[in-house]
Parts: structure tokens; sequence; C-alpha cells
């Protein structure tokens, strides 16, 4: 007969394989949602066709402003080094960063002039970032047309960093996701990549004026872990 002390155990055995089976089983669906997702948004964009705007600064990102306003595709990202490239959707909710990269909300979008403000989670799309490098060529492809940035800078900096997405007048693109990479539970601080645009879309910036967006949220918190 089984002892008291061997019941408990055992049933603990149980609940916790019925718990690890339960946790595999919500990463699996978030898992095929993501892909399905991604592979939605390819096709979305494919139709949708790229266009070329000559590297230029937009008045108003129209096409892209639209597409996220209907379907929220934003267009897709590349970093051609990390052999990176992973489709941007509108928004840094839970259901945003669950199927690809997000548009953090106030920021600029894809080729106006301003800040444009991306974030990922540091264990599904943006994990390849921890080997990104000042140099790297980052790529934006949006209904809008193809805009690239080289970075510029790498930052590791406390959640309270809003600074660094707030509207000014330079023009370039900042990827944010949470650090350390491999690092437990909630990460404490935040990896933060700054680019700028190519010299073609910087001497467009240099005609003046700078971001009218206001930041709606203040920078990425628990949004990207």
């Amino acid at each position: 007969m089984m002892r008291d002390g061997d019941q408990i155990r055992t049933g603990f055995g149980r609940a916790l394989t019925l718990f690890g089976v339960l946790l595999l089983a919500i990463w699996v669906a978030a898992a095929i949602d993501g892909g399905l997702s991604q592979t939605w948004l390819a096709k979305r964009l494919g139709r949708l066709g790229e266009k070329s705007n000559g590297e230029g600064l937009l008045r108003v990102a129209a096409a892209t402003r639209h597409e996220a306003a209907t379907s929220g595709l934003i267009g897709r990202l590349e970093v051609p080094r990390l052999n990176l490239s992973v489709y941007v959707l509108e928004g840094i909710g839970g259901t945003a960063l669950r199927r690809g990269v997000g548009h953090v909300p106030g920021t600029p979008f894809p080729g106006e002039r301003g800040n444009v403000g991306l974030a990922g989670h540091r264990d599904t799309y943006f994990r390849k970032l921890h080997g990104i490098a000042p140099g790297d060529t980052v790529r934006l492809t949006t209904p809008d047309g193809a805009f690239t940035y080289q970075v510029d800078s790498i930052l590791i900096v406390r959640p309270s960093r809003g600074d660094l997405l707030r509207p000014d007048r330079r023009v370039g693109l900042t990827l944010v996701t949470c650090y350390p990479f491999h690092y437990v539970g909630p990460a404490p601080d935040r990896f933060v990549v700054l680019a700028q645009p190519t010299m073609s879309i910087a001497a467009d910036a240099g005609s003046g004026g700078g971001s009218r967006h206001g930041l709606s949220s203040g920078f990425v918190s628990g949004g990207s872990e």
C-alpha cells in the first residue's frame, strides 16, 4: 500500500507533468500562430508590390498608414548580415509581438521624418539582434517603398529611458528588445539599436522640419520580453 507521503509526491509529480504539458501546448500554439501570421503578412506585402521611392523621405507614409489601419501590416525588417527577416505589425501589444515585430505607436511610420520605433521579443523575432554591430545594414520594405539604415550605436539602458523614442529632429530607426537575451524571467534592462538613414535620406532630412508625431506611450517596458 502506498504511504501518504508517497501519494503526495506522486500527485505533486503528476501536477508538475501536467503543468509542463500545458506550458508546452501554449508555446506550440503561439509558435504556430506566429508562423502562420508571418506567412500571411509576407503574402500580403507581396500582393501590394514593392515600390521604389528613390530613398527620399515622405511627408506622410499614406500607403503604410492605410495598410496598418486595415490589416496591421507595416512591412518587412531585414538585417542581411544576421540573416534576420521578419514582418512588422502595428502596435506592441501581446498579439502583435507574438506574431512579429511591433511598430511603437506614436513614433513615425517608416519613410516619414523622425525616429521610427520598433520593438520585439528577445527570445523570438529579435533573438538574432544579440549579434548586431555598428555598420550593419537594416532595411525596411513597406507599402510606400524601401528604406535603408546603417547601425550607428548599441545601448544597454534601463526601461526608464523613454527619451530614446521621443519624437525629435533625428531621422533614424530605433530597435528595442529586453536584455540580457538569455535572462530567465522578466529582463531588467533594454537592448537598444540606433540606426541612421542612408546618405540620400539624410540629405533629404536636412531640408528642415522635425517630427510632429507624439509618442502615445512611454519607453517599451514589459512588452518586449
